[in-house]
This record gives structure tokens, C-alpha cells and sequence, in this order.
């Protein structure tokens, strides 16, 4: 390793791509995650220096998964049977220290550097294979592939295990790798002479650091600190709450893998129509220009049939809607889409440390959303929600969750929150205006869930409620969660 030199890590410097405020102090966010991958590599690691038997292996790492519930116990298990099916013994001679790949860079007089980790090498007669572990569904990283083109040596292969999709594969290496290489040391001078406020959009999902960014402000002013728990509740988490805590905590806090990912056609055409109805509306100042479903019909052009006529059906009647519900029309300005909004409400819960010791402490829980469509009519803040279904209850405490984070963001009282449905019974639009008189009770609905999110706690995914009902039929773990109950 280079002495002297700021490195930074790959997938640091993407995050700081998507938002600098990303790269910074954080809280003691529960990762379950990186702990299943902690403790898998843990047993990999120990699988693969020791000659013992596979039946020994196998019950040293069981009693290293007890000490987690008994559904992370059999995530973990799983995983670690997968590794070992994906490389069977005998193997090489094996190493388990980390192993880096760098490129190095002079940025403003200073040396700088980006590095990729691989946790196993296999040193063979004539080569050297070196092993990236991967958990979960992401993939390898182009930034990744690329350092691993730039600096290897012609003895030397790189492999991703990725075990949720039994994938054990030769890391490809990008044609332009020097460009990709040159775009993040880019990135990177961009964030080290010029920093920039936070930038809130689907990344804030992944980021460790919500409650303490300025973009989702706190309700009661009280300074987060970085011994505090941090939480963050998407608009789906927060939704799915008040029908089971279950359903939300284990997307939210315990990252359980789904049983199934919804990819029908009409999830399909939900993400089209919000695409290029956000395309269509964005800081256009004539939206309902005589020409615009021309505009659309063009963008389409490259469309299944089918969903090309169902998009110009919704976006009809979201037109529609907005023109019979709008009076001031000159007035409207749309300027921004998936736009992040919410706040953070802190409370007294359970507290774990990196080791998963717990004690009580501080929670700060975040709420947060991505707002369709993000703008001003007469002059105020104005929230659009695009809805492909029928109305429903939980429209409400959407509508809230924005008007209080607009409020509390933009130090505005006045907030106004549009839901516009294009569903089999045709197009509806749902106006709702918030006040200064609204707000406390606002506030109070959402104490009394942050209150009992940071109950749950971080070591035991069993501990949130679990909740029967007809939501059932629609839930990720419509498998997994009877066989924990």
C-alpha cells in the first residue's frame, strides 16, 4: 500500500457522485447487510485455511451464526453453502488477508487515490487468483472493473462470488477503463475544491447519514450526534407500517431478501408513466401547449404497443386533470422530479454499536419520500404524486409526510400536495392544502411512530410485531415470515 497518499474507496466516491453531503460523519446506522457479510466471510475465511472436514467447518460457523436471530442465522447459512458449492475443495494454496487494487492520481499538488478490495487469494503454479465476495444482488462495479483492468498482472484473474445468484465469474474488464478511471478522479476533485450542499434523490436510500445532511430536518431542533441510532423509513416502510410492523422493519432495519421481485407488467408501466410523464412536465413552460401529446407520441416512438397506448391514456388524463383543477395556469412551475423530502424526529430507543452490543440511547428516525414532481403554483410549494391505482387511505399520511418536509425545509407554512390517479375508472385529481395550524398534529402522528420504530431492535429482525391481514397478499415475504411466527 501507498504511504501518504488519500485514499478513497470506490464505492465512496460513487456515493459522493450522487451527493456530497453523502461523504461525512454518521450516525450508528444498522447495516444488517454488511453483518451477514461479516460474518460469512468470517466463516468462508476460516472454510478455506483449515483442513478440517466440511461437516466441522460447517458447525464452527453455525456457532458463530448463534449469537444472530434465527432467520439471519439461516440467511447466513444458506449464503455459506452457496460459497462453498460455487468453489469446492481442494484449492490452492489460500490467503485471507484483504487485498487491494489502486490507481493513484496528483490532484491540486496532493497525491490521491481510489482502491477495490478482494478478500481471498488462491496462489496456484502459474497464477493468482484473487476472490471479491458479494452478498447481496449488487453487482460488480464499472469503477471496480476498471482498477482491476489498469493494475493487474499478466498472472493475476479476478472473480466475483456473487452468492445470492449462485455467480462465480471472471470480473470483466471495461474496454474504456482510463475514461472511467478519469471520470471518479474527476468526481473526486470536484468534491475536494468544490463542495457542494446535499443533493437528495433515490441515493438517499442508501446513505448513512440522512438525519444529519440538512436535507430531511429535525422536527424538535435536537443536535444528532454520531452515538446516536439512525433509522431511515422510506414512503413504502412508512405505508406499509400501521399494517404490519414486520413488513416495514424487515425492508427498513434487517434488509431481509425479498422472496420475490415484482416485475409484472403493470409494475412495468407504473415506471414508464412516471418516467416520461416526468420527462413531459419538467420545467416545461408549456404544458398544456397544443402540441405536447405530438412531443410524447415521439418520446414513445421505441415503445411495446402495448404500453405506449396506456401511457398516452394516463398522460391524457393526468393533462386533463391538471387543466380542469388549475386555474392560474401561468402560474404553475414544475422544476424538479424525485425530489427527497421528509424530516427527522429523534427519540429514546435501543442502540447497537458496530459490534451489535446494545444499550439505550438515542434514535433518530428519518422519514423520507421521493416526490414525483416538485414545484410552485402562486408562488408556494407544490408536491404532485403520479398514482396508477385507486385512492387510498394511506394518501393521507403521503401527503403529510411531504407537506411537513417541504415546510420544514423551505421555512414555509403553506404546502399544497396534488394526487393525480389515471386508473381503470379514468383520472382524478386530490387537492390538498397545508397550513400553520395543521402541522402540530402532523408532528404528533409522527412521533408516535418514531417512538415505536426505535423500539425495534437491531439485533433480533423477530422483534417487530407481525400483523395477518389481507396485505398479506401483497407483501415481499409472503414465504418467509409464516415460518417465523
Amino acid at each position: 500500500m501507498n504511504q501518504g497518499i488519500n485514499f478513497y474507496k470506490t464505492w465512496d466516491v460513487k456515493k459522493i457522485s450522487q451527493c456530497h453531503e453523502s461523504n461525512g460523519s454518521k450516525t450508528l446506522t444498522p447495516n444488517s447487510r454488511l453483518d451477514r457479510w461479516g460474518a460469512i466471510n468470517t466463516a468462508i475465511s476460516s472454510w478455506l485455511i483449515n483442513d478440517a472436514d466440511d461437516d466441522i467447518a460447517i458447525k464452527v460457523a453455525e456457532e458463530n451464526f448463534k449469537f444472530h436471530d434465527p432467520l439471519q442465522r439461516k440467511i447466513m447459512s444458506d449464503l455459506f453453502e452457496r460459497f462453498r458449492k460455487l468453489l469446492p475443495k481442494p484449492l490452492p494454496e489460500v490467503n485471507i488477508d484483504y487485498f487491494r487494487k489502486e490507481v493513484t492520481r496528483k490532484i491540486n499538488d496532493t497525491e490521491v487515490g481510489m482502491y477495490t478490495s478482494f478478500q481471498y487469494e488462491l496462489t496456484g503454479k502459474d497464477n493468482i487468483e484473487y476472490i471479491k465476495l458479494k452478498a447481496g444482488v449488487t453487482d460488480v462495479e464499472d469503477i471496480d472493473r476498471a482498477i482491476v483492468a489498469e493494475s493487474k498482472y499478466d498472472d493475476e484473474t479476478f472473480y466475483s462470488a456473487q452468492l445470492i445468484n449462485d455467480d462465480f465469474a471472471e470480473i470483466e474488464e471495461p474496454s474504456n477503463s482510463k475514461e472511467i478511471i478519469d471520470d471518479y478522479f474527476k468526481i473526486i476533485e470536484d468534491y475536494e475544491t468544490n463542495r457542494r450542499k446535499a443533493e437528495p434523490g433515490l441515493h438517499c436510500y442508501m446513505c448513512e447519514r440522512p438525519s444529519r445532511c440538512g436535507q430531511y430536518p429535525l422536527v424538535d431542533n435536537e443536535e444528532v450526534k454520531s452515538n446516536y441510532r439512525g433509522i431511515l423509513i422510506s414512503k413504502t416502510n412508512l405505508l406499509n407500517l400501521e399494517n404490519c410492523e414486520r413488513w416495514s422493519s424487515w425492508r427498513a432495519q434487517y434488509s431481509i431478501p425479498k422472496d420475490f421481485e415484482n416485475d409484472s407488467d403493470q409494475a412495468q408501466l407504473g415506471r414508464k408513466y412516471h418516467d416520461f410523464a416526468q420527462k413531459m412536465l419538467v420545467n416545461n413552460n408549456d404544458i398544456f401547449g397544443t402540441n405536447e401529446i405530438k412531443r410524447l407520441e415521439s418520446l414513445l416512438e421505441n415503445e411495446e404497443e402495448n404500453f405506449k397506448v396506456q401511457i398516452l391514456k394516463k398522460y391524457k388524463e393526468l393533462i386533463q386533470e391538471l387543466d380542469e383543477n388549475i386555474s392560474d395556469k401561468d402560474n404553475l412551475e414544475i422544476k424538479l422530479s424525485e425530489y427527497g423530502l421528509g424530516f427527522t424526529i429523534t427519540e429514546d430507543g435501543i442502540v447497537a454499536n458496530k459490534n451489535m452490543t446494545l444499550r439505550d440511547g438515542r434514535v433518530a428516525v428519518t422519514f423520507m419520500g421521493q416526490a414525483d414532481l416538485v414545484g410552485r403554483y402562486n408562488g408556494k410549494p407544490l408536491i404532485i404524486e403520479l398514482k396508477t391505482g385507486r385512492e387510498s387511505q394511506n394518501d393521507l399520511t403521503e401527503a403529510e409526510l411531504y407537506a411537513l418536509g417541504a415546510k420544514l425545509l423551505l421555512n414555509e407554512d403553506e404546502v399544497t400536495v396534488f394526487h393525480v390517479y389515471t386508473n381503470q375508472d379514468g383520472g382524478k385529481l386530490k387537492p390538498r392544502s397545508f397550513g400553520k395550524d395543521d402541522y402540530e398534529s402532523i408532528i404528533k402522528k409522527f412521533q408516535n411512530k418514531a417512538e415505536r420504530i426505535s423500539k425495534w431492535n437491531p439485533a433480533d429482525s423477530l422483534s417487530p410485531k407481525f400483523n395477518v391481514g389481507d396485505w398479506c397478499a401483497n407483501c415481499d415475504y409472503q414465504t418467509t415470515c409464516p415460518e417465523y411466527r
